[in-house]
């Protein structure tokens, strides 16, 4: 036999005795991610401090217009308040921002000791 032959044949049984000695299954991502969701399911179970979801969902009640307005105008009123210290906290920080706090001055030594007058 040729010696190509044989390297051929070596290798081929090594790539078999390397598929037999592998312990590692191939990874389903679908099965992986639905493993994933049902554990993130079990935690958030668990934090509600239930054994297992609720089977009965109840129908959201029906809200009345004065709450509706009163959730509206109290939303529109914190957003007015939220811009206007928005607004305000902007102009103060671009003043103090302009205009230093402190000066620092340092004394620097030339570079070069060519150009040191000392």
């Amino acid at each position: 036999m040729t010696p190509s032959l044989h390297l051929v044949l070596f290798v081929l049984d090594l790539l078999a005795l390397s598929a037999a000695l592998s312990t590692c299954s191939t990874l389903d991502m679908d099965e992986f991610k639905k493993k994933r969701i049902e554990a993130i399911k079990g935690q958030i179970l668990s934090k509600l401090k239930l054994s297992h979801p609720p089977e009965e969902y109840p129908e959201p009640e029906e809200v009345s217009r004065d709450v509706v307005a009163i959730y509206n105008s109290t939303r529109d009123l914190l957003l007015e308040k939220a811009n206007e210290r928005a607004a305000t906290c902007e102009r103060q920080r671009s003043e103090e921002e302009y205009y230093a706090k402190e000066v620092h001055k340092i004394d620097m030594l030339p570079f070069y000791p060519a150009e040191s007058e000392y």
